[in-house]
């Protein structure tokens, strides 16, 4: 007779129906019949045959090799299968121990969590996050990203971990500036308890750790001046909590400049490069660097953003990136990788109409749409495209004002506002439009609404005047040629003697921007008007004070004339004063001056070179008290540069120039060196024959000596 379907014998009582899989592997593997059981007859069998008919010095185990899936139930066959209600408690049960883990996990990672720095280190040193290392590409004989450092041990250092996030500050002795190192070397405990036992099997390549990267954003927020207005903090640190497929997790080319950046304000990476070790020779020579971990992250940005920005993909984060590469390429003086990719951003950003607002757009009906990019879905994500924008233009101009090279983007192809405040950019309230400043609005420069302005605001509009400025030193003599009657000098035929060339300081356009420029200087708000306010340093409005005497003497140093009555040479040697005054301001403070804005040096260069042309004209004309006050001025500021130098290899560079300017003034010849004679042709904007000065110390009632 057959077998009833689904029966199995088991020599006694009546037939049990087992469950998909409920049999043991070894008799699903030999096709035999099981009951089941644990372990089951039929294995058992198996076992005694075996032992009993065992070769000679063959050990077999006492117990037979019986298995089942997790799935198989406990009970025997005899057993009748659980009841619904059995299958809900026992999930009940599961969800409460899944539920504590969880609450365990957000106590751990709570921002008021504070674990012991010696529990926090061995969970971590055990995790196999602290020893798992990223797939890298990198180059044949250079070093590995997840060398800096392997298993991050360094980063992970008890002396590191004992610091509490609060100490972290940029407000240390700058006299010891170096203290930052090793402060902010160390992660902070909740950070290194977040759970991530593992790396994302997707992990980007050559990204560093996911660790590592926190704690690199984490510096870059802490002590970049202009991280928080590229991006927008909260919603990028929860951005870094996706998974790497996510849409809103940060593009690699972002994450690999951020961590760039980010390399002088942390030792996490690896040692950073000395810049005094390395020699700048000639005038746009790059110093031969170590492949360091800041190297290694710059190249790999600059590669994989060229990738999203042929697939056209991600492209106001690649306009980012490119914004992220001109600081650290400026940090490091390196001119021609940092006039590129400030182009390259401007011109990237033309395309994504992050240069004009509506109502403005071409009379060209064949385009009807500015932008190539979808609208800003929120009030956050359109004024982070607008900061993108006014932070590349800030770095075209700045970086552009030491240099006779063309801008990058004309500011008569720019229609935007200008940013919001802090507060309204981080709260995301939107601003209407009807109230807020155009900046192609000239008289905007002069005019500050309090609802909408902050130290900000101000910076930007302080790198127009830098752009005004140098529009019209670079294009006086064009538009002089063509007739243009705003750059034509009044003549005064009375006065003039034949063969004089007229003073170009005459011509309208000069004298509108010369008041533009001083009125600029007191049309701040008043609670604007001192960068040190409430013993905080106020960096984007300290640089805005010395952008405007920058502007200053960029615009009247051609003019300046020292062997005669001279009004240009008045304006500079006053305007570098007062650079010098925010210089002994900035210094009394207990602020790391190596985390300023970049600018900051090439302000404080220029106010030295200052100094340094007064200087040889008043040993020209043997003025003791005046080459005395001088030469203190100038070697103040070469002590500056050189402190802002332990930091930023920008300053490093500057500090040499004065060097030579210092050499030369005290040796009474020229520079020897042609190395340093390239370098100070490099940026120098005096002229190389400084005429008499006597004339001009008389009329400041200071008698030259004979």
């Amino acid at each position: 007779m057959p077998k009833a379907p689904g029966s199995v014998g088991s020599g006694t009582g009546g037939a049990t129906v087992l469950k998909r899989n409920q049999a043991c592997h070894q008799c699903r593997r030999r096709k035999l019949k099981c009951d089941a059981r644990r372990p089951c007859s039929t294995c058992v069998r198996s076992h005694k045959h075996a032992r009993d008919h065992a070769q000679p010095g063959v050990n077999l185990p006492e117990r037979p090799e019986c298995t089942f899936d997790e799935v198989a139930t406990t009970e025997t066959p005899s057993t009748p299968s659980d009841s619904p209600k059995n299958r809900f408690e026992r999930l009940e049960t599961r969800i409460k121990e899944l539920e504590a883990l969880l609450s365990q996990k957000e106590q751990a990672t709570s921002p008021d969590a504070n674990p012991s720095s010696s529990s926090t280190l061995s969970s971590i040193q055990n995790s196999p996050a602290s020893i798992q290392s990223v797939p890298s590409n990198s180059r044949p004989g250079s070093a590995s990203t997840m060398n800096f450092p392997s298993d991050l041990e360094s980063l992970l250092s008890p002396s590191n971990l004992d610091m509490n996030a609060q100490t972290v500050n940029p407000y240390f002795w700058n006299g010891n500036s170096h203290l930052i190192e090793g402060a902010s070397a160390r992660i902070d405990a909740p950070l290194l308890s977040s759970g991530m036992d593992v790396i994302w099997s997707h992990w980007p390549v050559n990204l560093p750790h996911p660790e590592l990267i926190r704690h690199l954003v984490d510096m870059f927020f802490l002590f970049h001046p202009h991280a928080s207005r590229l991006f927008h903090r909260a919603n990028f640190i929860a951005s870094l909590s996706y998974p790497p497929d996510h849409p809103d997790f940060p593009v690699a080319p972002v994450l690999h400049a951020i961590c760039a950046v980010s390399a002088i304000y942390t030792a996490a990476g690896g040692p950073r490069t000395n810049a005094a070790d390395f020699p700048y020779e000639g005038q746009f020579a790059q110093p031969d660097l170590p492949d360091t971990f800041a190297e290694q992250q710059a190249s790999h940005a600059k590669e994989t953003v060229e990738k999203y920005l042929n697939r056209g993909q991600h492209l106001v984060q690649c306009v980012q990136t490119y914004v992220l590469l001109t600081w650290y390429y400026w940090c490091h003086s390196k001119w021609v990788e940092l006039f590129t990719c400030s182009g390259q951003s401007l011109r990237v950003a033309i395309p994504l109409g992050l240069n004009i607002c509506p109502p403005f757009r071409s009379l060209l009906g064949s385009s009807p749409t500015m932008s190539i990019i979808s609208p800003p879905r929120t009030p956050i994500e359109d004024e982070i495209r607008r900061n993108t924008f006014w932070l590349a233009y800030a770095v075209d101009r700045q970086h552009g004002s030491g240099t006779g090279w063309a801008l990058s983007l004309d500011d008569d192809d720019i229609a935007q506002v200008f940013p919001v405040t802090m507060e309204q950019f981080e709260l995301g309230i939107p601003v209407n439009y009807n109230v807020r400043q155009w900046c192609h609005v000239r008289e905007a420069v002069l005019f500050h609404p309090p609802d909408i302005t902050d130290s900000f605001t101000l910076y930007i509009k302080s790198t127009m005047l830098l752009s005004f400025v140098k529009n019209f030193n670079h294009r006086y003599r064009i538009k002089s040629n063509l007739g243009d009657a705003r750059f034509l000098p009044a003549r005064n035929f009375a006065t003039q003697v034949y063969g004089d060339q007229p003073d170009i300081r005459s011509s309208p356009a000069f004298l509108e921007l010369d008041q533009l420029l001083m009125s600029f200087r007191s049309s701040f708000p008043s609670n604007l008007k001192d960068p040190f306010r409430n013993g905080q340093v106020d960096t984007h409005l300290y640089t805005t004070f010395l952008t405007a005497h920058v502007s200053m003497i960029l615009f009247h140093e051609p003019h300046a004339n020292l062997e005669r009555n001279c009004t240009s040479a008045a304006k500079i040697l006053e305007s570098a004063r007062a650079i010098l005054e925010l210089i002994y301001a900035m210094w009394s403070t207990n602020y790391d001056i190596g985390l300023l804005d970049y600018f900051c040096s090439f302000c404080w260069y220029l106010a030295g070179q200052c100094f340094g042309r007064f200087l040889h004209a008043a040993q020209e004309a043997a003025c003791v008290q005046q080459i005395d006050t001088l030469r203190a001025e100038l070697d103040f500021v070469r002590m500056a540069l050189s402190k802002m130098a332990e930091r930023v290899p920008l300053s490093y560079r500057y500090q040499r120039m004065l060097d030579a300017v210092h050499l030369s003034l005290a040796d009474g010849r020229p520079i020897s060196t042609v190395s340093d004679q390239q370098l100070l042709a490099n940026v120098s904007q005096a002229s190389a024959n400084h005429p008499d000065v006597a004339y001009f110390l008389k009329i400041n009632n200071i008698n030259p000596q004979p």
